[in-house]
C-alpha cells in the first residue's frame, strides 16, 4: 500500500493561508468520512502525483498519516489551476474496511477484434463504470479482451469480471463496447463520457 504524510493545519485556514502554503511548494487538503470531523491538512504535491504515477490507478488507497494519526483513504475531490493544470486542493476520504464505497473504474481494451478483417473498429462507449465495493477489492480497471468479436458484437457491462465484494451500480444494463462497420458508424465519436485524472470516490448510501 502506498503512503502519505501530511500535516494537520490549524491556523491561517482560509485564502490567504492557503496561497502562502502554495508560494512554499504546498498545497491544502482535507481528510473527511466515517462520521469524524474533518482535519485541515498540508500535503507535498509532487508525492501524490508520484504515487499516483507508480500505480497508474485512479482509485489507489493511500496509508496517509497525519500527526499521531492514520487512515486508509481515497482521493474523492483534485482542483487544479484551470491553465497550468497544478494541484490546487486535495480531499481525501477517509475508508472502513467493513464499509463499502462507490468509484469509477476505468476499462481497457485489449487485443485486436476479429472483425477488423471485415473493416470492423472498436469503439470504447463508456470509459469507466461505477462500482459498490469494499475497499480492500477495488479494481484498478476492467480489461475488455475484444480479440473474438467480429462486427456486430458488443459488451455490456453486467459481463465484466467482478471481483468478489464488488457489484456494478447501475439502473440498468448498458452497452460498454462494440465493434461496428464502416456503415455501422463514424470513428468522429470514439465515446460518449469523458472521465478526468482525478481519483473518485462517493459514501455508499
Amino acid at each position: 500500500m502506498s503512503s502519505l504524510e501530511v500535516s494537520i493545519r490549524t491556523e491561517d485556514l482560509g485564502k490567504g493561508g492557503a496561497r502562502k502554503l502554495r508560494a512554499a511548494g504546498l498545497i491544502p487538503g482535507v481528510v473527511y468520512g466515517q462520521h469524524k470531523t474533518p482535519i485541515a491538512v498540508s500535503l507535498n504535491p509532487l508525492e501524490l502525483y508520484n504515487i499516483f504515477k507508480a500505480t497508474g490507478n485512479r482509485n489507489t488507497v493511500v496509508e496517509l498519516t497525519a500527526g499521531d494519526t492514520t487512515a486508509n483513504v481515497l482521493v474523492r475531490e483534485v482542483q487544479r489551476h484551470p491553465v497550468s493544470r497544478d494541484i490546487l486542493h486535495v480531499d481525501f476520504y477517509r475508508l472502513a474496511d467493513d464499509a463499502c464505497v462507490i468509484v469509477e473504474v476505468p476499462l481497457r481494451i485489449v487485443g485486436k477484434p476479429a472483425g477488423a478483417l471485415m473493416g470492423g473498429r472498436m469503439r470504447l462507449i463508456r470509459r469507466s463504470v461505477k462500482v459498490r465495493c469494499f475497499p480492500s477489492v477495488i479494481p484498478a480497471s476492467f480489461v475488455v479482451d475484444c480479440t473474438l468479436m467480429n462486427v456486430g458484437d458488443m459488451v455490456l457491462a453486467s459481463e465484466l469480471d467482478m471481483p468478489d465484494g464488488a457489484s456494478l451500480l447501475a439502473k440498468s444494463d448498458f452497452n460498454v463496447v462494440t465493434c461496428y462497420g464502416k456503415r455501422a458508424g463514424s470513428s468522429a465519436n470514439e465515446a460518449e463520457a469523458e472521465v478526468g485524472d482525478e481519483p473518485a470516490a462517493e459514501v455508499e448510501s
